[in-house]
């Protein structure tokens, strides 16, 4: 079950409205980055979903992207099982970012395990001086999902083939203090991003794999 502690959400809730979303929904976990021996459980993790599994051209573009990589790719464990995956695309130095590929199996769906994903990858952002504007392409049917955390609605492209659930662009504006906020909500309940050692970082321990843990998380 998703857990809350109010002493906890309370006053941050009372002047975040993405915290007001976020908070309740957490659900314990573990995050990590992609590694390659993940594919078998993503493709899986694709097909539970309904709307991909009758589109064999999609499950192909999906594996082909998780073959190139992208600037953070996350997954979601849950009693030892890889149960959600999800990425962010960060765009050089500018001030946008996308979610991409974002999704729960189909067995563990409205549990809180996409609110906890979708709080990891913002937990990623980089805190600048100026807000972030975070894009995502979803369909009709997840709009009132996002829209909860605050997503506008940019576009539908109704021209889509299909008579429903159109593919939809939404987004939306994230702040320094947004980000530290969500970082802290996911640390407040053992919430951590383990991310795959590189070279430049050489980590003296696992530990140092965790994001963020040198600040208030």
């Amino acid at each position: 079950m998703p857990f809350s502690d109010p002493d906890l959400d309370s006053e941050r809730e009372l002047n975040s409205p993405l915290l007001q979303a976020i908070c309740p929904k957490l659900t314990p976990c573990r995050i990590r980055e992609y590694q390659p021996d993940d594919l078998d459980d993503c493709l899986e993790i694709y097909r539970s979903n309904s709307l991909n599994s009758k589109n064999p051209e999609r499950l192909t573009n999906f594996a082909e992207f998780l073959e190139l990589g992208t600037s953070y790719y996350l997954v979601v464990e849950y009693e030892g099982d890889v149960i959600a995956c999800g990425g962010l695309e960060l765009i050089g130095d500018s001030d946008t970012a996308t979610l991409v590929y974002g999704m729960v199996h189909g067995e563990y769906q409205r549990r809180g395990f996409g609110t906890t994903l979708l709080a990891a990858r913002i937990a990623l952002l980089e805190t600048e001086d100026r807000p972030v504007e975070l894009w995502l392409r979803t369909h009709e049917a997840t709009i009132p999902f996002y829209g909860r955390f605050g997503f506008s609605l940019h576009s539908v492209d109704e021209h889509h083939p299909g008579p429903q659930n159109h593919p939809a662009l939404l987004w939306l504006g994230i702040d320094d203090q947004d980000i530290l906020d969500v970082r802290t909500a996911l640390t407040d309940r053992d919430i951590f991003i383990h991310l795959n050692e590189t070279e430049e970082d050489e980590p003296e321990d696992e530990e140092a794999l965790v994001y963020g843990e040198e600040e208030e998380e």
